[in-house]
C-alpha cells in the first residue's frame, strides 16, 4: 500500500489541503507533503493522529476496498445519535424506494 498517496486520496475526499491538515496535527505542511510523496517515513501515532484529523479510523485507512467517500460516511454515521442514524435511514429508504416506482 502508498501510505502517501491513501493520506493525499483522503485528505483531498475531506477537501482539506496538506497546510490544514498539517495545522490540526502541529507539524509542519513541508513534512504532510514529504509524507505524501512518500519521501519521509511516519510513525504509527502520527498516522493515527492523521486518521484522527481526518476522521477515519485505521481499520478505514488500511481497507484498500472501501472507497473514500464510504469511509467518510461510515465515520459520520457512527457518530450521530441513534435518533439522527433513524431519521437517515427513512430518508434514504424514502428515496431509494420512490426511484423504484
Amino acid at each position: 500500500m502508498d501510505i502517501g498517496n491513501r493520506i493525499q486520496e483522503i485528505r483531498k475526499a475531506s477537501n482539506m489541503t496538506g497546510k490544514e491538515l498539517a495545522e490540526k496535527i502541529d507539524i509542519s505542511p513541508s513534512f504532510i507533503s514529504a509524507i505524501e510523496n512518500n519521501t519521509s517515513k511516519l510513525s504509527l501515532s502520527t498516522l493515527r493522529k492523521i486518521c484522527d484529523a481526518l476522521e477515519v479510523t485505521l481499520s478505514e485507512f488500511f481497507n484498500e476496498k472501501t472507497e473514500v467517500v464510504d469511509a467518510k460516511l461510515l465515520s459520520v454515521i457512527k457518530s450521530m445519535p441513534e435518533e439522527k442514524k433513524w431519521q437517515l435511514f427513512n430518508f434514504l429508504d424514502g428515496l431509494f424506494s420512490s426511484s423504484e416506482e
